[in-house]
């Protein structure tokens, strides 16, 4: 978990930089094996975008596959609608 918590504080400040990121908050289980991001994006789109860009970035940058090598699992994506609440 150290290292991923490491490798993720070296590259979420390329995710908040990305133009329609708007937030990206980080959120870890006291179990230690559970990371939770709640993001908003300026739309769906923006966001697979990203994810378009981060799947491959080119030198100096973290892939996709660089963090699926420190993770148990598949991250999962929820698109939610503001509530207005």
């Amino acid at each position: 978990m150290d290292e991923l918590k490491s490798t993720l504080k070296g590259l979420l400040p390329d995710t908040r930089a990305w133009p329609g990121c708007y937030e990206v908050a980080g959120f870890a289980d006291p179990d230690g094996k559970t990371l939770l991001f709640v993001t908003k994006w300026e739309s769906k789109e923006v966001h697979q975008a990203y994810l378009g860009w981060r799947a491959n970035p080119g030198p100096g940058f973290t892939s996709l596959e660089d963090l699926a090598a420190l993770v148990a699992g598949e991250p999962t994506f929820r698109y939610l609608d503001p509530a207005g609440l």
